[in-house]
């Protein structure tokens, strides 16, 4: 099939975050707890200033030892709270968290499996993987730290600043006149650290898809020595990456800094006008002292709240691109209350069929029955539709006009399970999962008893050259069946059709790829195959049609004939042009 339409995809910018939230809620006890866990590391944190004014003013100037002792205890005491809260919360956060991520990996792979044929049509392979490995890493930092992170700051940062009103208002005024440049700072590049995040992620998407590309048909470079054509438009978006890379690195390098220069001269600032309060006795050195903790206490979340900013402004960017992929809603939906197909008793109608891709006309008023127990070629030349037939009937796509149905049942009513469970497929490129050939013959029915297996294997003529092979069933076939031949992999595909067991069996263009011996393997099979069965083939080669039942003749889009290959030889010169060429004359009886 040449083109298709495209999914319909709503997305829902800026309501990331709040998604990303609705996902802990089941897990609300460890957030809390965390949580928890976080303010109480926050209030010992803000602690340790208040116990150094003390020890100035108190302990050190009236020289008072016991004071000393029990403050330097307390300070120890602190620190081994602060670490087991830490250990707590890291714990309860990261179990949240991880869970999830499980969550989200599950349910992107579970919608993987419920999109329509045509999305994967219009989306890179690079780009979905992608979304699906990439962007989840990204949201499981956000999740294991940056949250908890970003809290503790304010925690700290709002705490810091309550205490030096406290400890000097007027000095506390000063000091606050800063943090607006700060906050400032942080807003701008932040925004545009996740703008470059966003393009650098599709970006990436876009290199493991060229690579990708490049590993599947490397034989095709190799043999037609276009590396130099795919290494430079490697290097071109490679090129595109490291710019944006770039982008995002001078936006953060910039960031820290920034906060840090605006930090110091507010420290500047404050230590000589507080050194003036000393002077004059409105402040105590201790308190002096204390309230520049206090600001540094403030300071330093700021400047860890930029580095937190930054990576949740990445964050929301993958989520973004998460759940635009979540929001996809697939072409083909099941039906509200599906019928389930048990078996099929009489047979399969396209009744007036027409499809296009986006308005061009692909199938066009195609009616056409098949009993059960028929046997049914379907050719033409490239393009003609054929395909689009079994794409169809499997409800990969839907018509654009007619119907059709299965013992009389509308095809779009059925439970699309029940249906596909009802059609065995052959394909053209003979796909193979991986693994042995034993898991792939079995993927056809995997209740399968070894002895339906070996029947089904017989009957493809997968039986002899298995049992030739190093661990016989037992072997692996390599990535996509790369250790075996085209007619190898072809038997081992139609195995994995006949364990099925199908009402319904497809042919597609199964042996335009194959050696004379193969198709021969192949044409048995279907010449054995029990007449309580639908057998539909999809050939260019006469020898694949010569003897079924029932020859379809199929010429944009149209029916251009319908008969056994007698007839039509007989009586369409369209039949005859087209396996026997243009100058062929049947002879007379």
């Amino acid at each position: 099939m040449r083109k298709s339409t495209k999914e319909n995809s709503p997305l829902k910018p800026g309501k990331s975050l709040t998604r990303l939230i609705r996902y802990l809620r089941p897990y609300g006890w460890f957030v809390v707890g965390a949580v928890a866990m976080a303010a109480l590391g926050s209030i010992f944190n803000l602690a340790l200033p208040w116990l150094v004014k003390d020890m100035i003013d108190q302990a050190l100037i009236d020289k008072n030892m016991r004071l000393l002792l029990f403050i330097a205890s307390s300070i120890v005491i602190i620190f081994l709270v602060k670490g087991i809260a830490s250990y707590i919360q890291s714990l309860w956060i990261s179990v949240a968290g991880f869970r999830v991520i499980a969550r989200l990996r599950s349910e992107l792979y579970h919608h993987l499996h419920n999109l329509s044929a045509s999305f994967f049509q219009n989306h890179p392979t690079g780009d979905v993987i992608s979304r699906m490995t990439n962007d989840v890493l990204v949201l499981q930092n956000l999740f294991s730290n940056t949250f908890l992170n970003i809290l503790m700051d304010i925690l700290i940062f709002s705490g810091s600043v309550v205490i030096l009103f406290v400890l000097h208002w007027k000095l506390a005024l000063l000091s606050m006149l800063i943090f607006p440049l700060v906050g400032w700072g942080i807003d701008v590049l932040g925004k545009k650290v996740k703008g470059a995040s966003h393009l650098l992620q599709s970006k990436t998407a876009v290199l493991t898809s060229l690579v990708e590309r490049t590993i599947s048909g490397m034989k095709i470079i190799q043999s037609y020595v276009t590396g130099r054509y795919e290494t430079e438009r490697f290097e071109r978006e490679n090129e595109l990456n490291f710019n944006l890379a770039m982008k995002q690195v001078k936006a953060k390098a910039i960031l820290s800094p920034l906060v840090e220069l605006i930090s110091s001269c507010g420290l500047t600032l404050v230590v000589w006008y507080g050194g003036r309060e000393v002077i004059y006795g409105n402040l105590t050195p201790g308190g002096l002292i204390a309230f520049i903790g206090y600001l540094v206490t403030a300071a330093n979340p700021l400047a860890h709240f930029s580095s937190g900013y930054q990576l949740l402004q990445q964050s929301l960017a993958s989520a973004e691109r998460i759940f635009e992929f979540l929001d996809i809603t697939p072409q083909i939906q099941e039906p509200e209350e599906p019928l389930e197909l048990k078996g099929v008793e009489q047979g399969i109608r396209f009744d007036r069929v027409s499809f296009s891709y986006q308005g061009e006309m692909v199938l066009k008023d195609f009616t056409l029955d098949i009993p059960l127990g028929r046997k049914v070629g379907i050719v033409g030349p490239s393009g003609a539709g054929k395909s689009t037939l079994i794409n169809l009937l499997m409800r990969f796509y839907d018509p654009t006009q007619g119907k059709i149905e299965i013992d009389g049942i509308d095809i779009r009513r059925l439970k699309l399970s029940s249906l596909r469970n009802a059609i065995g497929v052959v394909w053209q490129d003979s796909l193979l999962m991986g693994g042995t050939v034993q898991d792939n013959i079995l993927y056809g029915n995997f209740k399968a008893s070894h002895e339906e297996l070996l029947d089904a294997s017989k009957k493809a003529h997968a039986h002899e050259f298995v049992e030739g092979l190093e661990k016989g069933y037992d072997s692996d076939v390599g990535e996509n069946g790369s250790w075996l031949s085209g007619g190898q992999k072809q038997r081992i595909a139609i195995a994995r059709a006949l364990l099925k067991d199908p009402p319904i069996l497809v042919f597609d263009e199964a042996t335009s790829n194959l050696d004379p011996k193969s198709e021969s393997y192949i044409l048995d099979t279907i010449s054995k195959i029990e007449r309580d069965k639908i057998v539909i083939v999809i050939a260019h080669s006469l020898k694949m049609v010569r003897d079924l039942d029932q020859i379809v003749l199929l010429r944009d889009g149209k029916i251009e004939g319908i008969g056994s290959h007698q007839e039509l030889l007989k009586h369409n010169p369209f039949y005859r042009e087209l396996f026997f060429g243009k100058n062929y004359e049947p002879q007379q009886t």
